[in-house]
């Protein structure tokens, strides 16, 4: 990695840029002094004393007990084990403290998602909370990134079931490949990922093919539109189920246990909630 590269990924994991530049000033030349590092990166001498000083409070740099007050970068395999180990006492203090927080009885608003990352994450967390019945329809690359988790996800006996543009095997899942050519997932503006859980909360998203934006991606909770795109996903798996056996030539009584296997959105938790309300 550059020192640019490394000075922009501490910055990234909460270091001021003077302190990052001076931890990988110091990785280079470990031991120095304060004024020779100023020197180094051409920054005032009181300002890297200061950084120093917050460097060595973080565990990122040790600095003598002798007059020269020599400085030593710790290793960054040990610094960044210092971090995870921070990061997890305060991800589980956040948890603890947020989990007494109200939440809203409901909400039916359609918010958009802003990234990649962001999107495979409420999928993830929407599968954590599946209970019933997961509908989805994915190209591979989305589909691959959830592999774990849906099957996961199955293991726990929630009936999911997928439809894709690949022959794929997903342990314990319902695959349903479409009749549609494996071009189309090339020739598409995006990757499609849209997930439907207990028909009462869905991601609908295009991906693009490469990097970490959107195309575009909406996250709602909102019980009636849940329902809906239950009840599209249901048909579009089952539509595609069908004309694979009549273009296989199967037989009347395959048919219409297609038909007979239909996930009828009035059968998930989120139909019950929406009736409930009234």
């Amino acid at each position: 990695m550059s020192t640019d590269g490394g000075i922009e990924a501490l910055v990234e994991l909460g270091f001021s840029r003077l302190e990052a530049e001076v931890y990988t000033l110091l990785l280079r030349e470990s031991p120095a002094t304060g004024y020779r590092v100023a020197q180094a990166i051409q920054r005032p001498a009181a300002n890297v004393y200061k950084a120093i000083e917050a460097l060595a409070a973080k565990g990122a740099v040790l600095v003598d007990d002798g007059t020269t007050r020599m400085c030593r970068a710790v290793p960054q395999s040990e610094l960044l084990r210092q971090l995870a180990a921070r990061f997890a006492e305060r991800r589980s203090r956040a948890a603890k403290e947020l989990a007494g927080i109200a939440k809203p009885a409901h909400d039916d608003r359609v918010y958009q998602l802003g990234s990649r990352e962001q999107t495979l994450t409420r999928v993830r967390e929407m599968l954590g909370r599946a209970r019933k019945v997961v509908l989805v329809a994915a190209h591979p690359s989305p589909l691959e990134a959830l592999r774990g988790d849906l099957e996961r996800t199955a293991a726990r006996g929630v009936d999911v079931a997928v439809k894709t543009y690949v022959d794929v095997t997903l342990a314990g899942i319902e695959v349903i490949v479409s009749t549609q050519s494996e071009e189309l997932v090339t020739s598409w503006p995006g990757a499609e990922l849209n997930v439907v859980v207990d028909g009462n909360e869905h991601v609908l998203a295009l991906l693009p093919h490469t990097g970490e934006g959107v195309v575009q991606a909406v996250y709602s909770a909102s019980a009636y539109l849940s329902f809906v795109h239950h009840n599209g996903l249901a048909t579009e798996l089952a539509l595609t189920a069908l004309a694979r056996k009549v273009l296989s030539g199967a037989p009347q009584a395959e048919l219409r246990r297609v038909l007979a296997t239909i996930r009828h959105p009035m059968s998930t938790p989120g139909a019950a909630k929406m009736l409930a309300r009234g």
